[in-house]
Order: C-alpha cells, then sequence, then structure tokens
C-alpha cells in the first residue's frame, strides 16, 4: 500500500459512490423481483460485482476491488433495507473479487482471472440461494432457473466491467494509476 495515492483511494471512492447509488437501486428492484420471481432474482446480485471488477480491470493493483467494494456497500448501508448488511456484503465480494490475483501475487491480470473469480463467486452465491430459497422444493425448471440466474450474474458483470474498463483505459480515464511495471508491460 507504499504505492497508493490520494489520487487512486479518490478514484476508488468515485467508483465506490457511483456503485453505492448502484446497490442502493438495485436493492428496491432486487427486492420486487425477488418476491414476484425469486428463481430469477439471482440476475440482479451481479451489479455488486461491477464497481469492485471495474476498479482491478482499471487501475490493475492490490486491493483496490476490495476498497472500491467496501465503499459501495457502505455508501450503500444508510439507503437500503438491510442496512450495515450492505457493507458486509460489498467486503464480502471484494474479498473473493481479490483472490484470483491474489494467488497469482497481482502479476496477472487477464480476463479469464476475472472469469475465474467471479465463478468462484457465483457458486457460493448459488449454494446460499439454494439453502435460502429452498431450491430443492422446485421442479426441474425453477432449480435450473434459480441455480442459472445465480451462478451466471456475477461472471456475466464482471466481463462488463472488465469491457467497460478498457474503454474508460482508452478514453485516458486512470490514465498513470497502474503500477510503473504495468504501464511498461502495455505498450
Amino acid at each position: 500500500m507504499r504505492t497508493v495515492s490520494t489520487r487512486l483511494l479518490m478514484s476508488c471512492a468515485a467508483i465506490g459512490v457511483a456503485g453505492g447509488v448502484v446497490f442502493t437501486v438495485n436493492a428496491y428492484i432486487g427486492g420486487a423481483v425477488s418476491n414476484l420471481l425469486p428463481l430469477v432474482y439471482g440476475l440482479t446480485i451481479g451489479l455488486y460485482f461491477i464497481p469492485g471488477a471495474l476498479a482491478q480491470a482499471l487501475y490493475r493493483r492490490p486491493w483496490v476491488g476490495l476498497i472500491t467494494s467496501a465503499l459501495a456497500g457502505l455508501v450503500a448501508s444508510p439507503f437500503q433495507p438491510i442496512a450495515f448488511g450492505a457493507f458486509l456484503i460489498g467486503l464480502g465480494i471484494g474479498v473473493l473479487q481479490e483472490l484470483p490475483f491474489l494467488i497469482t501475487r497481482y502479476r496477472r491480470w487477464q480476463a479469464w482471472l476475472f472469469l475465474a473469480g467471479a465463478a468462484f463467486a457465483g457458486l457460493i452465491m448459488t449454494a446460499a440461494a439454494f439453502r435460502i430459497l429452498g431450491g430443492g422444493d422446485y421442479d426441474v425448471l425453477g432449480t435450473v432457473l434459480l441455480i442459472g440466474s445465480f451462478f451466471i450474474s456475477p461472471p456475466l458483470c464482471t466481463m462488463i466491467a472488465v469491457w467497460l474498463a478498457k474503454q474508460l483505459d482508452r478514453a485516458g480515464i486512470g490514465r498513470d494509476l497502474r503500477l510503473a511495471e504495468d504501464r511498461r508491460a502495455a505498450r
């Protein structure tokens, strides 16, 4: 963390605040969807992965995914029905997003690592949702919808965040916030 600048922290905070607004809107939309169509509620869960993955893909620095996701959850906490739980969810998602890069000691930033982390998180969320929503009580189609929506949403939204980071990088957003050795490798 010795190479973390105020500019980088403020950039993570800006993404985190925007993510917190999305989290808050998603809490109410997702709440309505979970009451009306609980089997496809999982499709809204992936939105929680966008801020952290965006920061990681854009800045390629250790811990920016965790910082950004936690800040998004913290911003959303006062406005959500689950209150402080939003922060804990953001923190947990940030930890899951950092794992693949921590394992590679933050030396690789390929898209498949983003996808692997999101798929692992999707498995965890699918297992939790299956238990909480009583997945065994549905017919085959209902079970497939439940498992599919919770599993596919995190990787899908993570890939959207990686694509968005590429577009922002092309536009010059976040210029000079990557580590020096990463900037040389990108050339």
